[in-house]
C-alpha cells in the first residue's frame, strides 16, 4: 500500500516521470532528425537559394518585432488593468481574449479584406511586413497582457500599500513593472517564437516565411527530405533563441508557480490611471480585434450564405470536436501527472519549466513530420495510433502540454502540504487520498485546463493540415484550404461562425467564473 505522504517526499520516481513525459513530447521529432542527417543533403539552391534563406530573414524580422511590440504594449496595459478599476474594464479584458482563441490567419483575412475595401495598394501597412506583424501582434499582446495581469495580481495588499505610501502611483507602477517583467519577457519571447511556426498570415498578406516554405516543400513539391531539413534548420534557430531566455528567466517564473496565501490588493480608483487604462485597452482592442473583424464581416453585408456555410460547419464539426476533445483530455492528464511528479521541489520546477518552454517553442511541423515519417515505417495494424484522427489529437495534446502542466503546477502548488501528511499518519492510502481529497481540489483546474487546451488546439492549423486523414478537415483547416478559391462571402460566413462559436464559449466560461467568484 502506497502512503499518501509519497506526494510530499523526494524520490527518484519524480525524475523518472519527468524523463518519460518529456521523452514522449520530443519523441516524434527523432525520426525527422534522423532523416535530416542520414539522407543526402539537397544542393545549396534547394535549401537556401530557392527562397528559404530569404524566408528565414522574413520570419526572424516578424518574430523580433512581435516580441518587442507585445512586451512594450502588453506590460503597461496589463499593469493598468491589474492595479486600477475603470469603466468597461472587465468587458474589455474579455474581448481581448478573443484573438487567443481563433487562428491568426483569420485576422490576416480580415486585414486583407479591409485593405481591399479601403482601396489601399498592396504595399500599404495592411499587407506585407506591416500587415503580417499586425496579424501576429493581436494574440501576442493579449498573451503578454494577461500574463502581466496575473503576475501583478499576486502582489500582496501590504506590498502595494507600502509602495503607495512612500511615493504614490508612479513608484508603484515602476516597482510593479520590475516584478512582472521576467514573466512578461518570457511570454513575449514565446509569442515571437510562435510566429516562426505559423504559415497563415505571411502567406495571405504576401510576406511568407519559413513555415510556408516547409509546407510548400512537403505538400506541393512532395520532397520530404527537403521539408525535414528546413524544419531542422527552423528548430535550430528557435532553440538558439529560446534556450538562453528559458535558462535565465525560468527560475524567476518558477517561484510564482507555488501558491501563496496572500491578500490581494483591491483595485484602486485613480482618475488619471483609469482614463489611461481605458484608452490603452480600447486602442489595443480596436487595432488588434475590431479592424480585422470589420474586414472579415464586410462581405456579409452584401450576401450572407448561411445555408452553405452551415453545411460546411456541420461537415467539419465532428472532426473539430474530436481533435479538441482528444487534445484537451490527453494534455490535461499528462500535465497533472507531470505537475504532481514535480511537486514542490524548486530544482524540478525550474527544469520542468525550461523543458515546457522548449516544447511550446518548437515548430509544430517538427512533430507532425516526425509522425508522418513513423507512419511510413510501421505495420498497418498500428494505423489507428499513427494515421488516424486520434493521431491528430495526440500530437495537438503534446503541442499544448505546457499549458496544461503550468495550470496543474499552479493548482497543485496551492494545496496544503499538511493534508497529505495527516492522511499518512492516519494510514490513508494514496488512492483513497487522491479520490477523496486531492481529486476534488484539482478538478476545477483540470476542467479549465481541458477547455483551454481544446480551444487552442482547435485554432491550430499547421498540425491538422499535415496529419489529418483524407476528408477529416477541421473547421479552421477548411477555411484555410478554401479561402483562395471560394467566394469571399462564404469565407466570411465561415469565419463568422467560427468566431461566434469561440466568443460564445468564452462568454460561458466568463459567466461561470463570475458565478464562482461571487459564490
Amino acid at each position: 500500500m502506497i502512503s499518501s505522504d509519497t506526494l510530499e517526499k523526494s524520490g527518484r520516481w519524480r525524475s523518472v516521470v519527468l524523463a518519460i513525459v518529456f521523452l514522449m513530447a520530443f519523441a516524434p521529432a527523432f525520426p525527422l532528425l534522423w532523416t535530416t542527417f542520414s539522407e543526402a543533403s539537397p544542393p545549396a539552391q534547394g535549401l537556401l537559394g530557392s527562397g528559404f534563406g530569404v524566408a528565414i530573414l522574413h520570419s526572424l524580422s516578424i518574430a523580433i518585432t512581435v516580441a518587442a511590440l507585445s512586451i512594450f504594449l502588453g506590460v503597461p496595459a496589463g499593469l493598468l488593468a491589474a492595479l486600477y478599476d475603470f469603466p468597461g474594464r472587465r468587458a474589455l479584458l474579455a474581448l481581448l481574449a478573443i484573438p487567443l482563441l481563433v487562428p491568426s490567419f483569420l485576422w490576416a483575412i480580415g486585414l486583407s479584406q479591409l485593405r481591399i475595401y479601403l482601396g489601399l495598394p498592396p504595399e500599404s501597412f495592411l499587407s506585407g511586413w506591416a500587415g503580417t506583424v499586425l496579424a501576429f501582434t493581436a494574440p501576442a499582446i493579449s498573451l503578454v497582457l494577461y500574463m502581466t495581469l496575473l503576475s501583478a495580481r499576486h502582489l500582496s495588499k501590504n506590498q502595494v500599500e507600502s509602495v503607495r505610501l512612500v511615493d504614490g502611483e508612479r513608484l508603484l507602477f515602476r516597482y510593479a513593472a520590475r516584478a512582472v517583467l521576467p514573466a512578461a519577457i518570457l511570454t513575449g519571447v514565446l509569442a515571437g517564437v510562435l510566429t516562426l511556426s505559423d504559415p497563415g498570415p505571411g502567406q495571405i498578406l504576401g510576406f511568407s516565411g519559413v513555415p510556408y516554405e516547409i509546407l510548400l516543400s512537403f505538400s506541393a513539391l512532395y520532397d520530404f527530405a527537403l521539408a525535414a531539413k528546413q524544419c531542422a534548420a527552423l528548430t535550430g534557430a528557435v532553440l538558439f533563441v529560446s534556450i538562453p531566455f528559458a535558462v535565465l528567466i525560468a527560475p524567476n517564473v518558477a517561484t510564482g508557480l507555488l501558491g501563496r496565501d496572500i491578500q490581494q490588493a483591491p483595485l484602486s480608483r485613480n482618475k488619471t490611471a483609469s482614463w489611461m487604462g481605458l484608452l490603452a485597452l480600447g486602442c489595443i482592442l480596436v487595432t488588434t480585434t475590431v479592424l480585422p473583424m470589420i474586414g472579415i464581416l464586410r462581405p456579409l453585408f452584401t450576401e450572407f450564405p448561411a445555408a452553405r456555410a452551415f453545411q460546411e460547419v456541420s461537415r467539419t464539426l465532428s472532426n473539430t470536436f474530436l481533435y479538441a476533445l482528444c487534445a484537451g483530455v490527453i494534455a490535461t492528464a499528462l500535465g497533472f501527472f507531470l505537475a504532481i511528479a514535480v511537486g514542490r521541489e524548486s530544482a524540478l520546477r525550474r527544469h520542468a519549466l525550461i523543458g515546457l518552454f522548449l516544447i511550446l517553442s518548437l515548430p509544430p511541423s517538427l512533430n507532425a513530420l516526425g509522425i508522418i515519417k513513423i507512419g511510413t515505417m510501421i505495420p498497418a495494424w498500428l494505423d489507428p495510433f499513427f494515421r488516424s484522427r486520434f493521431t491528430v489529437g495526440m500530437v495537438l495534446a503534446l503541442r499544448f502540454l505546457p499549458i496544461a502542466t503550468i495550470l496543474a503546477m499552479r493548482s497543485f502548488g496551492s494545496t496544503s502540504t499538511s493534508q497529505a501528511l495527516v492522511a499518512a499518519v492516519h494510514g490513508v492510502p494514496l488512492s483513497l487520498y487522491v479520490r477523496r481529497v486531492l481529486g476534488p481540489i484539482l478538478l476545477p483546474s483540470a476542467a479549465l485546463s481541458c477547455v483551454i487546451v481544446a480551444l487552442l488546439a482547435t485554432a491550430e492549423v499547421g498540425t491538422v493540415l499535415l496529419l489529418r486523414p483524407p476528408g477529416a478537415d477541421s473547421l479552421p483547416v477548411q477555411i484555410f484550404t478554401v479561402m483562395a478559391n471560394a467566394p469571399e462571402s462564404l469565407v466570411a460566413a465561415l469565419c463568422f461562425f467560427y468566431i461566434a462559436g469561440a466568443a460564445a464559449l468564452l462568454m460561458v466560461g466568463w459567466t461561470l467564473t463570475e458565478r464562482r467568484r461571487i459564490a
